[in-house]
């Protein structure tokens, strides 16, 4: 198992006691030009200077400042990573609780009968999927145009498949809009439940993919692409907070042309950390405004996807997307014309040459 972790603050390895344990191996993603040293022989920390080293012009690619830079250590592990290797991603104020975490996660990715989450709409609430969680609460990213007519998910018949993506759920601190923290339902939940450990999410059915908590094979690497973000947009705004998700549309559109499957559920960790949401709220609030419209993007420019390895497909994506982007609105062009296109186009080229 590889486990990437990105961070500019420091690295619990407390947090990580099993998984060290178990033997895995670490990438630490430094946001920084070096702020942070581990002395472990399982531990190796990458900055900025070794991304320019690494990558050169194409370092492009790379978000910094935002968690987004976690692919830089997908590109790691492409290049070392045994075929059959699980890659898991963290946030580094995430707690591993539970001491079977690795057996957990070969199970979530294994062949096995589990149900199948049940909803009306392109858009599926994961949260549906604990106890005693309000059905109004939902995950960051949710579109707010699909809660009004949304109904709660439920588990629905059990089918017999491989899941190749899980995303891993948490204890703890929820992973909601900062608006949502002013007036929604509790966020909070140190002891929540799941009402099954494993659920596949259902073709053409998008979900909230946050990046805390991830587990995948190798070679899905190029498709788990986190977008860049703190783009302006105009004078005092910005598009940001949603890199992981909007990545995460992309990942399930591609697993459902390539017929993989993605499942949510455990093993779960505990997220500690309770943001002050202030600046979350100055972060995502454009955001929200062009979500649908960049869903819709993705959507039209998918159409244009062939089946094939993901490297192709998402060259696909960009290439409908590029003929797309001079329709976008005044709120989303500048995000996505030049800035998403240069970045998702070096990403490419970068497995390009490594193929």
């Amino acid at each position: 198992m590889l486990v990437i972790i990105p961070s500019n603050r420091e690295i619990t390895l407390s947090y990580l006691t099993p998984l060290i344990e178990y033997g895995a191996r670490f990438i630490i993603v430094d946001d920084t030009p070096g702020s942070i040293t581990i002395d472990h022989p399982q531990f190796r920390v990458y900055n900025w200077e070794d991304r320019k080293k690494m990558l050169g012009p194409l370092d492009v690619a790379i978000p910094k400042r935002t968690g987004a830079s976690m692919v830089f250590g997908f590109f790691i592990a492409w290049q070392e990573a045994e075929d059959d290797e699980i890659i898991i991603t963290f946030g580094d104020d995430c707690e591993v609780t539970d001491s079977n975490f690795p057996m957990a996660v070969e199970n979530a990715l294994s062949h096995m009968v589990r149900p199948e989450m049940k909803g009306q709409g392109l858009h599926l609430n994961i949260l549906n999927l604990y106890e005693d969680v309000s059905k109004d609460l939902f995950p960051r990213g949710f579109p707010y145009a699909a809660r009004a007519t949304n109904r709660p998910c439920t588990l629905g018949p059990e089918v017999s498949s491989t899941a190749d993506f899980n995303l891993g759920l948490w204890q703890g601190a929820f992973d909601v809009n900062a608006v949502d923290k002013i007036s929604g339902p509790e966020w909070y939940h140190p002891e929540a439940r799941l009402k099954s450990d494993s659920t596949l999410v259902p073709p053409k059915a998008l979900v909230s993919v946050c990046s805390m908590n991830m587990q995948f094979r190798k070679f899905l690497i190029p498709a788990v692409y986190q977008l860049p973000m703190h783009v302006k947009n105009m004078e005092h705004w910005v598009i940001d907070r949603y890199g992981d998700i909007w990545g995460g549309f992309i990942l399930k559109i591609l697993m459902d042309i390539a017929g993989h499957r993605m499942a949510v559920g455990s093993p779960m960790i505990r997220h500690n950390k309770i943001h002050g949401y202030e600046r979350n709220l100055w972060q995502e609030h454009i955001t929200h405004f062009v979500n649908d419209e960049f869903i819709d993007l993705l959507l039209e420019s998918s159409l244009e996807v062939k089946p094939a390895g993901y490297v192709s497909m998402l060259g696909d994506l960009h290439e409908g997307m590029a003929r797309r982007s001079h329709n976008c609105s005044v709120l989303l062009k500048p995000y996505v014309q030049p800035h998403l296109l240069d970045c998702l186009g070096a990403w490419i080229e970068i497995f390009s040459r490594s193929n």
